[in-house]
């Protein structure tokens, strides 16, 4: 009997969408998803769905894919056209995973220590990692290494992109001062060195840059969150607290794929998504300083969160036992949804919708 391989073809709801945009009123004219096998044969994708946060709701387990040398997934991150995934392991290797079949493709070493960050730049041609020897490489998107940067003195835990990719910032745990740990700003092009930024207590866990501004926020180990001017300012612009522990993640709505962040922008560029030990989640709003909303429903240390790329309200957490919640800013007393993942969880919103416009090309339909 052949083997056949488990297939999940997320083409056919885009080209769906693309066919019904014409008959819509607006926007928000669409029909509503039924909860019946056949309802499944006319899913749309997120963005047909704009008011309906809860389709996307991932709880059902699609598949399983094993490495082919057993070590930890200390990172993971989808290219920007949603086909290829790329993960990091501790024992220094790069695996690159289809995207629709979950099949294994391609494996290199890519570090000589564990790697702890990945990120493509915003194009899509380039992309960034790091290491617990301190090393940012670039690589193509193909996984050609292009050129290797000793950034650091010890783990570099977060690697965040100008909007424009030429500039990228680094939070590591190496210091020159006992109390104060670091962090940088680099030019892209030729690698040179253009600010250190001083001001945490404690190893910076995450940073991650503003969608469209000139800020850049960062989380550490002193359990506070800090927002930059990366121009280099010597004092921090602000100051976030409310975490009892060390925070792991922090985010805006910007739109990304990478795994374990700890603060994450979100991309209307006014909330500030941010991950703990303390296992809470919070989301600040950048005009006031304040804390927007607290949400409570792990039990263990939340490890990520990540904002969903087309519902600016929704995103989703992980913790270290490896449960799920997806949560809603404006329903923030109790998760929407859960389910149990794996023993610990990295999180990666699929960029699939960057490729739309490929269908376009390759799928006229008549507008």
């Amino acid at each position: 009997m052949p083997y056949s391989r488990r297939t999940v073809d997320y083409t056919g709801p885009y080209l769906r969408l693309l066919q019904e945009r014409p008959k819509r009123p607006n926007r928000y004219g669409i029909n509503l998803l039924q909860p019946t096998a056949a309802g499944a044969l006319r899913i749309l994708p997120p963005m047909g769905y704009i008011d309906q946060p809860a389709n996307s709701f991932a709880t059902k387990f699609v598949h399983m894919s094993w490495n082919k040398v057993r070590a930890s997934f200390n990172a993971v991150t989808w290219n920007q056209e949603g086909r290829r995934c790329i993960t990091g392991t501790q024992v220094g290797e790069f695996t690159q995973w289809e995207g629709r079949t979950f099949a294994f493709e391609h494996i290199i070493q890519a570090h000589e220590a564990p790697i702890r960050t990945a990120r493509f730049l915003h194009n899509g041609e380039y992309m960034l990692s790091s290491d617990d020897a301190g090393i940012v490489k670039y690589w193509k998107r193909h996984l050609d290494s292009v050129k290797a940067l000793q950034a650091h003195n010890e783990s570099i835990r977060g690697i965040c992109i100008a909007p424009s990719d030429l500039k990228f910032a680094t939070a590591s745990d190496d210091s020159t001062v006992k109390a104060c740990h670091i962090w940088q700003i680099w030019d892209f092009k030729t690698a040179q060195l253009e600010a250190t930024l001083r001001g945490h207590g404690g190893d910076v866990k995450a940073c991650d840059w503003h969608p469209s501004k000139g800020v850049v926020a960062s989380a550490s180990k002193d359990n506070v969150i800090k927002l930059w001017d990366p121009r280099g300012g010597k004092d921090a612009l602000a100051t976030l607290q409310g975490h009892n522990a060390t925070i792991m993640q922090a985010r805006n709505i910007h739109i990304i794929a990478h795994s374990g962040k700890l603060v994450h922008w979100n991309m209307n560029g006014n909330w500030l998504l941010s991950a703990s030990r303390d296992s809470l989640c919070k989301v600040y709003d950048a005009r006031m300083l304040r804390e927007l909303a607290t949400f409570r429903g792990h039990v263990k240390d939340v490890t990520s969160a990540a904002w969903h790329p087309i519902h600016e309200d929704l995103f989703v957490s992980g913790s270290y036992d490896g449960s799920l919640c997806y949560w809603l800013v404006s329903h923030p007393n109790e998760p929407q949804a859960s389910c149990i993942a794996l023993s610990s969880t990295l999180l990666s919103w699929n960029h699939f919708r960057r490729s739309l416009r490929h269908f376009h090309m390759t799928y006229p339909v008549k507008l």
